[in-house]
């Protein structure tokens, strides 16, 4: 039965961002790193086969992305996009992006299933009308869905006490995209919760999740210049309130009229949360515990950016 639901889900999710994706014949949405992240792919594949890999990159002379400097903060993203970058890339890039939003979407769906949480169908929609700008961002041809799944399945391995896997999720993420430290973020968060529950301080997950980082990190064809960039791009966003050039638009946060509009859905399901959430029995409190701390972290992340 569950795997009818998630096979049902799997339909009507890619129908959906399939229609969103080839609404327009142009990389979805009016953005244009769509273009730069398939044409990247492939030059990275044609750097294989001729031995040249990575590929220098010669554009963006004046930037932290100078040809010295460059270095590709979404390496995996690009490796995983290469098999869509053949004969048109435009297509391959559109055909990826709903290929990969649409898994990042179904992860969601597939923990509410594995969990047995009662009304799947009601979360599935509730998650695809939970606001405009997370279907935008999805369909941008870009990294974030890889966030979502990783993210899933790191949640999974940290309810199974699975933690040593963490170690090479921890890994894969570091080189696919730079919101690995929303794992380290999970990571620490259910340790904190793990500590009210069990009354216990875990630390395995914390040493497994932190390897894996340093190993995304040193394993890297761009180390050690790939740790500067992360500082850079760490340092902006946690201090820096205005910019001395035009940067992406997910840099400048909303107004809060515009983010409760754009989230009413997602707004709505936050306050049911806080309501219903009972932590009386402690043990019993571990799950849905941790999803609040989290899911708090990440709303308040998308008011400040």
């Amino acid at each position: 039965m569950r795997a009818v639901q998630v096979g049902a889900a799997a339909i009507a999710i890619g129908l959906i961002f399939w229609r969103l994706q080839f609404s327009t014949d142009a990389i979805c949405c009016g953005d244009f790193d769509g273009y730069y992240h398939v044409r990247w792919s492939r030059m990275l594949w044609e750097g294989l086969r001729h031995r040249a890999f990575p590929p220098a990159f010669t554009w963006l002379p004046l930037t932290t992305l100078n040809p010295k400097d460059y270095v590709d903060h979404h390496f995996l993203f690009h490796i995983f996009q290469i098999p869509f970058t053949f004969r048109d890339p435009r297509l391959g890039a559109k055909i990826a992006s709903t290929i990969f939003a649409s898994v990042g979407v179904l992860s969601c769906y597939w923990l509410l299933v594995h969990h047995r949480i009662r009304y799947v169908l009601v979360w599935l929609v509730a998650l695809l009308a939970c606001s405009a700008p997370f279907l935008f961002r999805m369909n941008m041809a870009k990294a974030p869905p890889f966030a979502i799944i990783y993210l899933v399945v790191g949640i999974y391995l940290l309810f199974k006490k699975k933690y040593w896997l963490l170690g090479p999720l921890a890994f894969v993420f570091t080189l696919t995209y730079d919101m690995f430290v929303l794992l380290i973020l999970a990571v620490f968060i259910w340790v904190a919760v793990i500590g009210w529950t069990e009354r216990r301080f875990e630390w395995r997950p914390i040493v497994w999740v932190l390897a894996g980082t340093a190993a995304g990190f040193i394993i890297n064809p761009y180390f050690p210049k790939n740790l500067h960039l992360f500082y850079q791009h760490l340092r902006i966003k946690l201090v820096a309130s205005e910019f001395s050039t035009k940067v992406g638009q997910e840099w400048y946060s909303y107004s809060i009229w515009e983010f409760f509009i754009n989230s009413v859905v997602a707004c709505f399901a936050m306050i049911v949360g806080y309501v219903t959430f009972d932590p009386a029995d402690r043990k019993r409190a571990a799950h849905p515990l941790f999803f609040l701390v989290f899911s708090t972290a990440l709303m308040i992340m998308t008011v400040r950016w």
